[in-house]
């Protein structure tokens, strides 16, 4: 049903457990496609606890590139932005994500699931939501290949690391197709203190230089994709 998309370094653990609880909750059969590096010192405790069917070892390099090489190797129809640190709680969360994004003929849906921020806050929805033109705290998403293909990327390739949802999410709600899943939960607690985290986030300036990108260009490339994909719906 899904492929689940995620570079990982450095937290092995995290990948095999992000694994075990797709595994526990899925109704269908899960892809998992996570990207590691050569250099990372935890390597070979990758190689012990994930089937070598479930990553891709390659050179240390930009989380959006990693995001898009494993989208491209994906042989599912559905696609996933994923963090190693998520756990999967949500009973058959595979099927009730594809039902939604099937029930658009064009397959043109952002599936945000709820990441935890947004529990017990009154101002968010406990139902399914095409989300208004506004912030939505949750950083992992779910698109169909119809997407990725229309726009050439499932992370948008302008930015390193940073912005990635918030771009995606600015894309879909001008399209009035972000959809906010709250009944599927992906519990996830970004670990901001551990070396191989902040190598990933501020190595060559990371930052600064997606801060750049998100205030200079952000605006000129979103109308692009914004029209690609509204002209992508029409095309049905």
């Amino acid at each position: 049903m899904i492929s689940l998309c995620c570079p990982s370094r450095g937290r092995p653990e995290l990948a095999k457990r992000l694994i075990d609880t797709a595994l526990k909750t899925q109704k269908g059969n899960t892809e998992f496609l996570f990207y590691l590096n050569y250099d990372d010192k935890t390597l070979e405790q990758y190689k012990d606890l994930l089937d070598q069917k479930h990553y891709v070892v390659g050179r240390n390099q930009s989380t959006c590139y990693s995001w898009n090489l494993m989208c491209d190797k994906a042989t599912n129809d559905v696609v996933m932005l994923m963090g190693d640190d998520v756990q999967i709680k949500t009973k058959h969360w595979d099927k009730i994500i594809t039902d939604e994004i099937n029930k658009f003929k064009d397959k043109i849906l952002m599936v945000v699931p709820s990441d935890g921020r947004t529990k017990g806050n009154k101002d968010f929805s406990s139902k399914a939501t095409l989300w208004p033109d506004e912030p939505l705290p949750a950083a992992h998403f779910a698109v169909h290949k119809n997407w990725t293909n229309t726009l050439g990327y499932l992370a948008p390739a302008f930015f390193w690391h940073w912005h990635v949802d918030s771009y995606t999410q600015k894309v879909a709600r001008k399209l009035n197709r972000c959809l906010y899943l709250p009944e599927v939960e992906f519990k996830a607690k970004k670990i901001l203190d551990d070396n191989a985290g902040k190598q990933i986030r501020e190595n060559l300036n990371i930052r600064e230089r997606d801060n750049f990108v998100w205030t200079k260009v952000r605006d000129r490339h979103l109308k692009s994709d914004v029209d690609a994909l509204r002209s992508f719906i029409k095309s049905f």
